[in-house]
């Protein structure tokens, strides 16, 4: 048996039982714990993350770059 002395504990724990269907207030903080150990382990440390976008930003500056447009072409662009 579970007793939830902190009120927005309680609170918390009845909003995830309501907003996932949980039939007790023990199984929806099973439930809400379940998924944030599941986003924890889920979660791509900062530095992996820096690091695919650098890959990502360097591969772009290798590609050949297109050729400024001209004014004119530019002004295409808005014409109706």
């Amino acid at each position: 048996m579970l007793s939830i002395r902190d009120q927005e504990i309680r609170t918390l724990a009845e909003k995830v039982m309501k907003t996932r269907g949980a039939p007790t207030l023990t199984a929806a903080i099973k439930l809400a714990l379940q998924n944030e150990i599941r986003r924890a382990e889920d979660e791509v440390p900062l530095h992996e993350q820096v690091a695919a976008l650098r890959a990502r930003a360097l591969a772009k500056a290798d590609r050949p770059r297109l050729p400024a447009l001209t004014d004119r072409e530019r002004d295409e662009l808005w014409e109706d």
